[in-house]
């Protein structure tokens, strides 16, 4: 089953929640709507779900942990607040029991992916949430290169040290440019926005100083081929409060023969120009595939706008995928399988918009004007 989510406002394609076995939802089938606009060329894919989920029932030896970037320790202990973890690795590394909850600090960026190692069970599933107020905890690729940093290598070729969890660098962003990546060798770095990763490093074409010459943030994607939450044969798990963003294959992948999840109050969302992807929601299971999995949604985003605004959106969207058409015109077509699927999305998405057109449909047709 495959499910368009259109996108608004955005140079790029559309993202898809694919099921590849049929799911049982909670309540209904949650709808993917257009969120928003954004100007960076890229799939987006976003799921906005807003009904607080409550898990009565907990075991009594249930432990709760707590993890954040900004204030943790992976040598504490996790049980509170003031001992909490820092990484999403101890996370992973650790084994956790029935009932068990593993709350992330609201606020708090992680440049890393989330991976599961355990089972709760049946009325005692183990809950990854958040705790404290703020910004709901992000699991993401971004990392902007702090300028101080940069060091020179020789001629135009500077380079940067980047945190230990990078492995490998597919996309690095410029302000709004994505950059060419290179093959690794200071004496490929021949122009503006040319990049590799080597050793640890991120090296780039700069005239000077690159936080001169680029005058804007320069991010190298953090997670490159793997997804940020990877569920592999893990059952009666709940995700809830996450915003999962910035990558470049899969925001949520479910796999192997994973089965009772709750996905609630999250939201994954990436623009980064990948092919096809990113996928926001990816269900691959082993048969007989998975039974059991809930997304809660109230449409929190869209659901107080107007028939109109919605009707812009549809329209944003439309005018990117025409603006697109003059892209592919001057290009070569290289893959043609990949561009006949594109192209198929930007289809199937443009005949939905217009069937949608009713969002703003009334008697009496307001004034056009300018859009801003």
């Amino acid at each position: 089953m495959r499910i368009p989510n259109k996108v608004a406002g955005s140079g790029g394609t559309k993202g898809i929640l694919r099921l590849r076995k049929p799911i049982r939802f909670a309540i209904r089938l949650a709808p993917l709507r257009m969120t928003g606009v954004r100007s960076v060329a890229g799939g987006i894919v976003r799921v906005l779900v807003a009904t607080l989920v409550t898990f009565p029932g907990a075991l009594a030896s249930a432990t709760t942990y707590y993890v954040s970037s900004s204030l943790g320790n992976d040598s504490n202990s996790g049980t509170s607040s003031s001992a909490a973890w820092q990484t999403v690795a101890k996370v992973n590394g650790r084994t956790f029991v029935a009932g068990d909850s593993i709350l992330f600090r609201r606020g708090d960026v992680w440049n890393e992916s989330l991976v599961p190692a355990s089972s709760g069970a049946s009325g005692n599933p183990i809950t990854f949430d958040a705790y404290g107020s703020g910004a709901a905890p992000n699991l993401t690729g971004y990392y902007a290169v702090p300028p101080q940093t940069w060091v020179l290598v020789s001629g135009n070729a500077w380079k940067a040290a980047l945190p230990a969890v990078y492995s490998t660098i597919n996309f690095c962003l410029f302000g709004s440019v994505w950059g060419q990546k290179v093959a690794a060798s200071t004496s490929n770095l021949q122009g503006q926005w040319d990049f590799y990763f080597a050793n640890g490093s991120l090296y780039v074409y700069s005239v000077g100083n690159p936080d001169a010459f680029y005058n804007t943030a320069i991010v190298p994607m953090a997670l490159s081929n793997v997804p940020v939450i990877n569920i592999n044969g893990k059952s009666w798990l709940t995700f809830q409060h996450f915003l999962v963003n910035w990558f470049d294959q899969y925001g949520v992948y479910v796999q192997g023969t994973s089965d009772h999840l709750v996905f609630a109050n999250m939201e994954s969302d990436s623009m980064i120009p990948q092919g096809t992807q990113p996928l926001g929601f990816y269900v691959n299971e082993s048969a007989p595939g998975p039974g059991d999995i809930k997304i809660y949604n109230t449409e929190g985003l869209f659901a107080s706008k107007s028939g109109a605004e919605k009707k812009d959106a549809a329209m944003s969207f439309l005018q990117n995928a025409l603006a697109m058409t003059d892209a592919v015109a001057a290009r070569e077509i290289v893959q043609p399988e990949k561009f006949k699927e594109g192209i198929s999305k930007i289809i199937d998405g443009t005949v939905q918009c217009l069937n949608a057109s009713t969002w703003a449909k009334s008697s009496s047709q307001p004034t056009i004007v300018n859009p801003q």
